[in-house]
């Protein structure tokens, strides 16, 4: 790999990295009813995916221009095309946060909700962990994404949780359908990591 393109890479995951603890922590000022930081850190959250998709549009640059084999090229651009898909992701949650902070959504929902937010900014420092060490010998990567994989199935576990649970809202059906869609949109986030690291176990022919 050129340094360019790793530097890049991991320039890349870093910024997806702040978006996804950005979003854990709009989840949290939703579960607080703290108006102001919500709005605030949903502006950050689209503020970094716009940051992250220029990086991956420079990543795209660096390896058109490149000497790197035809089958490494398309594995760097999966890689940044679904990191960027998790940056993206998260932007779509906090905005379902904005549009769903004045339901009176049961305490325990909303905690499930910020649980599967801080499972998925960990599952994503693991990530960019794992494209930092891309130059290295495969243990520490292949470490990092068994362990985003175990944090992908916590979260799946509670996706399922809540989606038995909802039987029990008392809202109204669209309320129900917005609130459904942040959980899915919100579980989404973990999806596309995992996606994402399943791609580096193709690297160095690992897979």
């Amino acid at each position: 790999m050129t340094g360019k393109i790793h530097s890049l890479l991991i320039a890349h995951s870093e910024k997806v990295s702040l978006a996804v603890h950005a979003f854990k922590s709009a989840a949290e000022a939703w579960q607080e009813g703290d108006r102001e930081q919500l709005n605030r850190l949903v502006d950050e959250i689209s503020r970094l995916e716009m940051e992250a998709d220029s990086i991956r549009r420079s990543v795209a640059r660096e390896i058109s221009g490149s000497q790197l084999p035809l089958s490494r090229k398309d594995l760097y651009r999966r890689l940044a095309h679904l990191t960027d898909d998790v940056a993206d992701t998260a932007r779509r949650a906090g905005r379902f946060l904005l549009i769903i902070q004045d339901l009176l959504i049961p305490p325990e929902f909303k905690a499930d909700v910020v649980k599967m937010a801080s499972l998925s900014q960990v599952a994503m420092s693991r990530l960019s962990e794992t494209v930092f060490c891309l130059s290295e010998p495969p243990e520490r990567r292949i470490e990092h994404i068994s362990h985003i994989s175990e944090l992908e199935e916590s979260v799946d576990d509670l996706e399922f949780k809540v989606q038995q649970e909802a039987s029990r809202l008392n809202v109204d059906t669209w309320s129900a359908i917005i609130f459904w869609r942040l959980v899915l949109t919100t579980g989404r986030i973990a999806d596309y990591i995992e996606d994402a690291a399943d791609e580096l176990l193709a690297y160095e022919g690992e897979l």
